[in-house]
C-alpha cells in the first residue's frame, strides 16, 4: 500500500555523494559524473574560444583533448553569459561532424555543464549515440537540466527498460524521477527485484519519493551494507556512506513519518558517525 504524497523532489540527481564511482558498480546518483575533475584545470591557459577554434579546425589531430579541456572549463563557470548561445551552437556543429566517440563525448559532458535549455535537442539526439558513455552522458545531462521542456522523455523512458547497460539504465531511472514524470513510479517497482543490486537500489531511493512500502526491504538492505568488504565488485566503504547518506537525505525531504523509528534505530546501530548522525537529524525532521 502507499500514502498519498506529492511528486518526487528535483534534483535528485544533483544531490547525490555518489559522483565520480565507477559503473556499473555505482549506484548512479550523480550529477558531478559530468565535472571529470574540474578542480584540477589544465593549465593551458586557452579561454573557451581557442579550444572551440581547436575542436574545429581540420587540421587539429586531438580534437577529444580540446573537449576535454573545454568540458572542464565550462564546468567551472569561466565564460560570460552572453557566449553561451554561441559556444552551444558550435559544439552542436562538432558533434554533429565528429567521428570520434571521444569528442563526441566531452562535447556532450560540456553541454550538460552548461545546464542550458538551448543545448537540449543536441542532448536528445546523443541519447542515440552509438557510443554508451555519450548515451550515458546525455541522460545525465538531461536529468540535470533546470527546465524539461522539449527533453525526450519517451526515449530516457526507453533506456531505463533496456537490460544491457546497467549504468544507464540507472542514471535513466533518476533522469525521469528528477522531472516528476509520471511514469516513474511505477518503472521503480517494477525494477525493485532486479537481480542487479545497483539496480534495486536506484529504484528503491527513488521510490522513497512515493512513501512506496514495497521499496522497505531494498532500503534495509541499503542500511544494513557494511563498511570494510573489500571484494571484488563491492562497494567500498565511502561509497557504502555515500548511498546511506544518500537515502537519509531523500528520506528527511520526503517527509515519511512512517519511518521515524527506523530513522532512530539506524541513528542508533549503524557504525559510521556521519550516518549515524544524520539518521538521528532524520528521525527528530519525521517526528516532528
Amino acid at each position: 500500500m502507499s500514502e498519498q504524497n506529492p511528486a518526487p523532489s528535483k534534483k535528485i540527481l544533483e544531490s547525490s555523494p555518489l559522483s565520480g564511482i565507477a559503473v556499473p558498480i555505482a549506484i548512479v546518483l550523480v550529477g558531478a559524473l559530468i565535472i571529470f575533475g574540474v578542480t584540477k584545470m589544465l593549465s593551458s591557459g586557452k579561454n573557451h574560444r581557442d579550444l572551440i577554434e581547436e575542436m574545429n579546425s581540420k587540421t587539429f589531430g586531438n580534437r577529444w583533448v580540446a573537449a576535454y579541456e573545454l568540458s572542464k572549463f565550462l564546468a567551472a563557470q569561466k565564460i560570460p553569459k552572453e557566449d553561451i548561445p554561441w559556444v552551444i551552437e558550435n559544439l552542436a556543429s562538432v558533434y554533429e561532424t565528429s567521428a570520434d566517440a571521444n569528442t563526441r563525448n566531452f562535447v556532450v559532458v560540456a553541454l550538460g555543464s552548461l545546464n542550458n535549455p538551448l543545448s537540449i535537442n543536441l542532448l536528445n539526439k546523443a541519447l542515440n549515440d552509438p557510443d554508451p558513455k555519450t548515451r550515458f552522458n546525455a541522460a545525465v545531462a538531461l536529468g540535470n537540466m533546470s527546465q524539461s521542456d522539449s527533453i525526450d522523455f519517451k526515449k530516457i523512458a526507453e533506456l531505463a527498460k533496456q537490460d544491457e547497460d546497467v549504468g544507464l539504465k540507472q542514471v535513466s531511472l533518476l533522469a525521469l524521477a528528477t522531472h516528476k514524470i509520471p511514469e516513474t513510479e511505477s518503472l521503480a517497482l517494477g525494477l525493485l527485484n532486479s537481480s542487479e543490486k545497483t539496480i534495486r537500489y536506484a529504484a528503491a531511493t527513488v521510490l522513497i519519493n512515493y512513501k512506496r512500502e514495497e521499496a522497505l526491504p531494498v532500503l534495509k538492505e541499503i542500511m544494513a551494507l557494511r563498511y570494510d568488504v573489500a571484494a571484488a565488485g563491492e562497494l567500498n566503504g565511502a561509497q557504502v556512506e555515500g548511498l546511506k547518506m544518500n537515502v537519509l537525505g531523500i528520506l528527511e525531504n520526503s517527509k515519511w513519518t512512517k519511518l521515524q523509528k527506523w530513522a532512530q534505530e539506524i541513528a542508533e546501530n549503524d557504525t559510521n558517525v556521519k550516518v549515524a548522525t544524520k539518521a538521528k537529524l532524520v528521525a527528530n525532521v519525521l517526528k516532528n
